[in-house]
């Protein structure tokens, strides 16, 4: 069951599993890349809490370098702090993710914007404390985003081959969303998605299914600040998830 937990806690960290990151505070892919030559630093800090009183936090580092005008490559590094089951506290370095986004398609009048994202999930972190999954995974992710005014609104669909230690249990998973964007101010913008999975437990019925309501704030053309709430939709996901980061751009 521990395992299980672990795993559950891999993918709401990865957030179908975060594997894939999109702008923050999103977990739903956009359609956009970095452009060439431009390198960013996400950072974050999120807070879990489950229905049955276990409490995760974890740092998360992304740094991304824009290749070329279609193509930029990423990393997610997390520093992460569990206690399950009122256990004692362990914290280390997770699971670290490695990606690369393609741009297919640029955004035009009557089309969105598409982009293919490939993931490989290392298991870097230290499963016998809860920080990994103990496995490798790896994803893809298709993704398309298309602003109406205002509104930004992003769709995704992705696969993610599940390592599973050789447990039986364990399956892949399918995830998919949808968010939008909504620009107050030029500077202000209010966000919201939704955010589906399937269950990596096989024998579990019910999929994790969640949302979230944040907030970005552009200080500078080098620096936004975000924040959000992600409420789960059934005990599958924590019942809440508050996210607060930042994102610089050099």
């Amino acid at each position: 069951m521990k395992t299980i937990f672990i795993i559950e806690l891999i993918v709401a960290v990865s957030a179908w599993g975060r594997t894939v990151h999109a702008y923050r505070p999103f977990a739903v892919e956009d359609a956009g890349v970095a452009g060439k030559k431009t390198a960013q630093l996400e950072v974050s800090w999120d807070y879990l809490k489950w229905e049955n009183g276990d409490q995760e936090s974890f740092l998360l580092l992304v740094p991304v370098y824009g290749v070329t005008s279609w193509l930029e490559m990423s990393l997610e590094i997390p520093w992460m702090f569990h206690d399950i089951d009122k256990e004692d506290v362990h914290a280390g370095i997770g699971d670290i993710s490695t990606a690369a986004k393609f741009l297919l398609l640029n955004e035009k009048k009557k089309c969105p914007s598409v982009v293919l994202k490939g993931v490989v999930k290392t298991n870097s972190g230290n499963a016998d404390h809860g920080l990994g999954s103990g496995d490798l995974d790896y994803g893809v992710v298709a993704a398309a985003s298309k602003t109406f005014g205002r509104f930004t609104l992003h769709a995704m669909f992705g696969y993610t081959f599940v390592g599973d230690n050789n447990d039986p249990d364990i399956r892949n998973i399918f995830g998919y969303g949808l968010a939008a964007d909504y620009g107050v101010t030029e500077k202000f913008h209010v966000v919201a998605e939704v955010n589906g999975k399937r269950h990596p437990d096989r024998t579990v019925n019910r999929q994790p299914l969640d949302g979230l309501l944040g907030v970005i704030y552009t200080v500078s053309d080098h620096v936004t600040l975000d924040g959000g709430v992600r409420i789960g939709f059934n005990d599958s996901v924590p019942d809440v998830n508050t996210t607060l980061g930042a994102t610089f751009t050099f």
